[in-house]
């Protein structure tokens, strides 16, 4: 169901969770929750400038679930490569009175999301061994690399019971040879406890044999960990996976991680610790590889979301720091390993609850939506210099 009224905005309340999404062709996309619904709002430009809004869930929650409704949700933008149209990818978390049940809509083309109907969800009910007498959905992840896309689910289970575990899974789409007759949902156990981990991200280390893995940042005790494992192994998807250990200077505990994927599905992996920004290229994430320091800044101290992406040649990183300051740093993408080439990292906006980096896919605009106490802002660094321009959305 769509809302052609193109001038009015997106939710502006700081409690509103906010995914921004820029296709490298087409209009800005904001995805959000509202009245217990997925919608998606779409920036338009004719007849007036403003953002037209989809709705892209209630009609399946009313179909399948009636009382549900929209708990959580995920998307991800397949990254830009010549001669292949980029793909959004979305998650749905719908809530009723058994629990959560998970929904995937994947491939959708990026440049007719929120034009016309809801996207075809496909049910993923869960099918691990043992069953759950009641599941909560933590967290769901879709990476973006251009070949397919990858799901990890974090859950609780037996959220209602004296002892809720957690555990994380990787979702099988069918595109995992040998497992398209098992089950779908496919535990994903590794050294380290879920709940010791407090960062997570999907990349795809150089080597990966076309299998994304993930990044996960902890402790173990008070040992700090970093760790890299593909999601399967590719050889055999029924043989155990193998984990890397990664690791900072001085065995620091990275207090933030994001991966920033390459045109070739790669990606890199920058991490924040001690008040420092550091790097592991996507071919130096085997077991000890040592993180690469970039920039020491005290903007960069207590950072605790960081976002990273390469459009238009150049590579851009926020960070978010507990005192609600964003920070920004940039490199050209050829020459992110010389940390004399990022530029002097400037905290661009203050006050801020949280942001979505939204990147023009041409690298002309620098952008991201922030949360603010006077609501929902864009901000843009001005072309041809270093200013970063703050504009109201409503």
């Amino acid at each position: 169901m769509q809302n052609n009224y193109p001038a009015k905005p997106p939710p502006t309340t700081t409690t509103t969770r906010l995914e921004a999404r820029q296709p490298a062709a087409g209009a800005a996309l904001l995805f959000f929750v509202e009245n217990d619904s997925l919608l998606v709002a779409r920036e338009v430009f004719y007849p007036a400038h403003g953002w037209q809004r989809t709705d892209l869930s209630s009609k399946r929650i009313g179909q399948d679930r009636p009382g549900g409704r929209c708990s959580a949700f995920a998307s991800a933008l397949s990254v830009p490569v010549h001669g292949r149209a980029q793909s959004i990818h979305l998650a749905l978390v719908v809530t009723d009175a058994d629990g959560d049940h998970l929904y995937l809509s994947l491939s959708n083309p990026a440049a007719k999301v929120g034009t016309g109907a809801a996207p075809a969800w496909v049910p993923y009910p869960f099918d691990a061994a043992p069953s759950a007498r009641r599941l909560a959905i933590v967290k769901v992840q879709i990476g973006d690399a251009a070949d397919r896309a990858f799901v990890v689910v974090d859950v609780l289970i037996d959220a209602d019971g004296a002892a809720p575990r957690p555990v994380r899974y990787w979702i099988d789409a069918g595109s995992a040879a040998g497992l398209q007759a098992g089950p779908r949902w496919i535990e994903h156990t590794l050294p380290i406890e879920n709940a010791g981990v407090y960062a997570s991200c999907l990349g795809r280390s150089r080597g990966g044999w076309d299998v994304d893995g993930v990044y996960l940042a902890g402790k173990v005790g008070k040992e700090a960990q970093l760790l890299y494992a593909p999601l399967y192994n590719p050889f055999n998807p029924m043989q155990p996976r193998w984990a890397r250990r990664l690791e900072i200077p001085g065995k620091l505990a990275a207090e933030s991680i994001a991966a920033c994927r390459n045109a070739d599905n790669t990606s890199d992996l920058y991490a924040t610790a001690g008040g420092a920004l550091y790097y592991f290229s996507a071919t130096n994430q085997n077991e000890g590889a040592q993180a690469l320091t970039l920039i020491s800044a005290p903007a960069f101290a207590d950072v605790h979301t960081l976002f990273a992406a390469n459009t238009g040649g150049r590579v851009t990183v926020w960070g978010v720091n507990r005192a609600g300051q964003v920070i920004c740093t940039s490199a050209p993408q050829v020459y992110v390993a010389d940390p004399a080439a990022w530029s002097a990292p400037g905290v661009i906006l203050s006050n801020v609850a949280a942001i979505a980096p939204s990147p023009d896919g041409d690298g002309v605009d620098y952008a991201f939506f922030a949360h603010t106490p006077g609501g929902l802002v864009r901000v843009t660094k001005s072309p041809g210099d270093s200013r970063w321009i703050s504009t109201p959305i409503g």
